[in-house]
């Protein structure tokens, strides 16, 4: 059923030993959204190869002291023409996760440099947990019943062990653009049964899963582990993956390809000694598929077999499909082939590592996936036949080559991405080995309903898999915080959309490879004329394994191909005029101009701040318009340029001091690097207030929250949205007194076990992590409704507006601060008061006050006659009302609302007692 920068303006003139500035070495600079370098390309001549490495980091990235930048790998081509490093971030020697950066050379000079780094300013490094206690973190949020490194023939076979985890800094997505850094141990989950794998990431701090990042990649939408997921019994490992066996070369008459020779090995020993098996020793380590025998688990490693090398439709064209295996089998060869041939690339990882794959995984399985090590194909059901075509099965490789050279993160634009690149990848190598195919269909050999395919290059939108066309035009799913998805999720959310915005990239490709004239959805006419295949293929690989990077958006993407097509083809060639004019063409970037544009656009107007608190505040103002088209804002407090959007004219400013004043603007930027005038000023006074965290639920559909009854709320709330605002609904509360929570929930069809927390800013700091604060939780069941006590500490900040968080999660207790699969959060307000005991005229004492609490006249009843003195005194301890009554009753109205002191005397008594104001 089922089961988310560094802010660097270019800082001045920086000197080089040669006494030429540093900006005077740079032809081109493109700065991602928040103002971090994205891609910087160097003059000729510049004499920068005799720099270290690190100090071209230090003076072009302008990197802090404790930032080191780390060779993670070098490329060079086949003549020695061009090379590449690879640099990866580590900041306090912790390595920063996605933050990679690229040197280019030509002829050993260095050309340009581009990728991506994160600011370091506000680093959450705390660790509080041990690597051993996240794991069983990791392991339980994965909640599978088997794991890959609890097969010790598997271990021995692959190398794969159980993880330990890696400490890294995880950037998570606050706003478009913007990061902030959280230390996090990693462990790579290769789940066995139900299969899945993917990069767990847990909170070295509070022990809280901040992300899943999946190693394993489908050819539709993932199928990560659900609820109601039925796992059959794991088998064994019977042969080894190493027999006896005499390489030779045979023909199949493959399911969707029709008769190929392939290469197999010939048995000499065992019990099919003599016999022929899909081993291909032919191949870097080996083409090795076998028969998974409907198991979910690739531990199934039955060979298929044959008598003479001949493997006829007669005899593998079955009930059991088994003639997929051979399409797998050919597929897989001749995807090695073509990486090894046209780009000397030795298997996924150029490496030589042996290409394994499982036919005949699990029971009606609907999906084809690359498993970080393996492929494993499922044999179909209603929508799909047997998923071994050659295109799936070049798709699957290609999400190997992704993962060993850009290493997309599956997520957001990145995942697009990489789903895209694999797509290209099954059409370029289905044209040069399949010409007679539809290139530019992707399944159309597996897909049993309409349309008879699964994604189109040509015309993404009428795909089964319908996709954008169009940079967020028809069809774009959300994919980022502003657009609506949260927190990237492989069930309820694509992952933020992956297998649906890689049509955006897939029909660039098309374009590019055969041109095409049109009107795009934006309402831009475009006409491109193509530079073919092979050209195309080229720019590609280039682009995938030396410049795009983890964390790459469409918009970089976009500015590294047209850098990759000046270097392979030159300065303004028809390559590179069709690469821009491709993009722009679906909707990212602008399109080629002969004559340059220098006109900015106009000066963004009415620039105004809302909703400001004590760290943060919004800007909102008036579009700018321009002649070609806007790139977006830039925006800047005290006049340093602290972040950028797209196409949004609002932007959320975080990590404000409180109880400072700032100033504020905002310059339209277009396509061709015009920037505008400021807009007016925008002055904002930061406040005392606390700002919250973000916590919510990625759907309701199962479960939320359908009402909280905590002293006098009592609220009923059956809304769809994972998170609820309303801290407009409140109570008091007394010190030290013990209150009732009662939660109740509200499910679809089927009751689920549901995890509670109730959280409280007792000390109203802004945060829910100091003692007592967690006031209350409840484990998973299906009990309702759930009932507990809240106390009041001592410790209580008084006559304050307090934050109240409660959560309802499925089946694990919620953190204060996460984002989670199924379920809800909801926000109150409580204001604790001190502990007032209401007068009682029965009880021995002389003086008696009501109403309390009181709006307008506190009367006074006592059992003596005449005049009674009286001061009040605030929770400050100072007077604020004092005089004499004989008619016992006092005017509070003045007051302001709170909590006071009463003392009173006749001459004879004394009392003092509390009262509030309301």
């Amino acid at each position: 059923m089922r089961k988310n920068l560094l802010s660097l303006g270019f800082i001045g003139i920086l000197f080089l030993s040669n006494s030429l500035t540093a900006q005077a070495q740079v032809s081109k600079r493109i700065l991602h959204d928040n103002g971090t370098p994205s891609l910087i390309s160097f003059a000729s001549g510049n004499n920068l190869s005799s720099l270290t490495a690190q100090n071209i980091f230090e003076q072009y990235l302008n990197i802090s002291s404790n930032t080191t930048m780390k060779l993670a790998s070098t490329k060079v081509d086949n003549v020695g023409k061009f090379k590449t490093e690879k640099y990866q971030m580590y900041f306090d020697g912790i390595p920063v996760e996605y933050a990679i950066y690229n040197l280019h050379y030509k002829n050993g000079a260095l050309t340009a440099m581009n990728g991506e780094i994160f600011k370091t300013d506000a680093v959450q490094s705390q660790t509080t947990i041990s690597a051993e206690q996240a794991f069983i973190k990791a392991k339980k949020y994965v909640n599978a019943s088997s794991y890959m490194w609890e097969d010790a023939s598997y271990t021995e076979i692959s190398g794969y062990k159980k993880p330990v985890g890696e400490k890294v800094l995880l950037p998570i997505l606050v706003s478009e653009g913007n990061y902030k850094l959280i230390s996090a141990y990693k462990f790579d989950i290769y789940a066995a049964a139900p299969i899945s794998r993917g990069w767990v990431y847990i909170d070295a701090n509070d022990g809280k899963v901040l992300a899943y990042d999946a190693i394993m990649k489908h050819a539709k939408m993932n199928n990560f582990p659900t609820k109601d997921v039925t796992t059959p019994e794991p088998i064994s490992l019977k042969e080894s993956f190493k027999p006896d066996a005499l390489f030779v070369a045979g023909t199949a008459a493959t399911r969707y390809s029709g008769e190929r020779s392939i290469d197999t090995s010939l048995l000499t020993s065992g019990t099919n000694s003599g016999k022929y098996a899909l081993i291909d020793s032919s191949r870097g380590g080996g083409v090795i598929t076998k028969n998974a025998k409907k198991s979910q688990t690739v531990s199934a490693t039955l060979d298929f077999i044959d008598n003479d090398n001949n493997w006829t439709a007669a005899e593998f064209d079955n009930s059991t499909f088994d003639n997929a295996a051979l399409d797998a089998h050919w597929g897989v060869a001749k995807t090695y082939d073509y990486f090894k041939d046209t780009f000397n690339r030795n298997s996924y990882d150029d490496n030589g590592t042996a290409l394994r794959s499982y036919i005949h995984y699990g029971s009606n399985y609907e999906n084809a996936g690359w498993t970080g090590a393996e492929m494993v194909y499922g044999d179909g059901a209603s929508t799909f036949k047997p998923l071994t075509a050659f295109d799936v099965t070049a798709h699957e490789l290609g999400h190997g080559v992704c993962q060993e050279t850009a290493n997309l993160a599956y997520q957001r634009e990145s995942g697009a991405l990489n789903e895209g690149f694999s797509d290209i990848w099954g059409a370029i190598i289905e044209h040069k080995y399949a010409p007679e195919k539809q290139a530019f269909l992707i399944g159309e050999d597996i897909v049993k309903v309409s349309p008879n395919y699964l994604r189109s290059m040509i015309t993404p939108k009428t795909g089964l898999n319908k996709q954008p066309d169009t940079y967020r035009g028809t069809h774009w799913y959300p994919a980022t915080v502003e657009e609506g998805c949260a927190s990237p999720n492989p069930q309820t959310n694509d992952n933020c959309g992956v297998h649906y915005n890689s049509g955006v990239l897939n029909h660039w490709f098309y374009i590019l490879v055969m041109g095409k004239v049109g009107t795009n959805d934006l309402g831009n006419s475009y006409d491109v004329t193509g530079i073919g295949w092979e050209k195309a293929e080229k720019l590609v690989y280039k682009l995938e394994s030396e410049y795009v990077t983890a964390n790459s958006n469409y918009k970089n993407t976009r500015d590294f191909a047209i850098e990759v097509a000046k270097v392979l083809y030159g300065e303004n060639s028809q390559e590179m005029i069709a690469v821009q004019n491709a993009f722009f063409a679906v909707g990212v970037g602008a399109k080629y101009l002969s004559t340059p544009d220098t006109t900015p656009p106009t000066v963004p107007t009415n620039l105004t701040a809302s909703n400001i608190k004590g760290t943060s505040a919004k800007l909102t103002w008036g579009a700018s318009t321009d002649d070609n088209a806007m790139e977006g804002y830039i925006i800047y407090k005290d006049g340093t340029e602290i972040g950028r959007t797209t196409s949004a004219v609002t932007y959320d400013v975080k990590n404000l001091t409180r109880l400072t004043t700032y100033d504020f603007t905002v310059k339209a930027l277009d396509a061709y690097g015009n920037i505008s005038d400021a807009s007016n000023i925008a002055k904002v006074t930061t406040t005392d207030a606390p700002d919250y965290c973000a916590s919510q639920g990625n759907t309701t559909t199962d479960e939320k929250i359908n009402r909280v009854q905590f002293n006098t709320i009592d609220k009923t709330s059956t809304g769809t949205a994972g998170y609820e605002d309303f801290t407009d609904v409140s109570t008091t509360l007394e010190v030290g007194k013990t209150y009732e929570i009662k939660i109740t929930p509200k499910w679809g069809s089927t009751p689920y076990n549901e995890g509670y927390a109730v959280f409280i800013d007792w000390n109203n700091d802004g945060d829910f992590n100091d003692p007592n604060e967690k006031a209350f939780t409840s484990a998973p069941s299906s009990t309702t409704p759930i009932v507990g006590n809240i106390t009041v500490p001592s410790t209580a900040v008084l006559d304050k507006p307090t934050r109240m968080r409660v959560s309802l999660k499925w089946n694990g207790i919620p953190t204060a601060c996460e984002t989670f699969s199924y379920g809800q959060v909801e926000d109150y307000t409580v204001t604790v008061v001190p502990n007032l005991a209401v007068s009682d005229i029965n009880k021995n004492s002389a003086f008696s006050i009501f109403p309390n609490p009181v709006k307008d006249v506190l009367n006074i009843q006592t059992t003596r006659s005449g005049e009674i003195s009286y001061q009040v005194i605030n929770t400050a301890g100072q007077a604020v009302l004092s005089g004499k009554t004989k008619g016992q009753n006092i005017q509070v109205q003045s007051l302001p609302v709170g909590n006071y002191i009463i003392q009173m005397t006749n001459g004879e008594e004394t009392s003092t007692q509390k009262f509030i104001k309301k």
